[in-house]
């Protein structure tokens, strides 16, 4: 139970960052993130920019709608449960997790 309320509340500060999915603001026009390994960078789905996409992550902002939020919170609910819940049960949530920056 515990657990699961740090991840609905991990996944609620999700809500206010750009995940993959939503749609951001860049250069006046409305850009889905399709893609994010670039260190500070997004890839925006429909830009042509020369470089497939791609922008700093600083220069794009959240499209606050509803659907962008919701979404946001299912991306952050899906990743901690897929990926991290069973561990935490097990072993808990130990100091060197810290290092694997999925912390808000």
């Amino acid at each position: 139970m515990k657990y699961r309320l740090i991840i609905l509340w991990w996944s609620f500060l999700w809500i206010f960052r750009v995940n993959l999915g939503d749609v951001v603001l860049y250069a006046g026009k409305e850009y889905t993130v399709c893609n994010g390994v670039r260190c500070d960078s997004w890839r925006l789905d429909g830009l042509e920019n020369g470089d497939s996409g791609w922008v700093r992550r600083s220069e794009c902002r959240k499209v606050w709608t509803l659907k962008n939020v919701a979404g946001s919170f299912r991306s952050g609910y899906g990743f901690y449960m897929a990926n991290w819940f069973d561990i935490w049960k097990r072993e808990g949530i130990k100091p060197w997790m810290r290092g694997c920056n999925i912390f808000p």
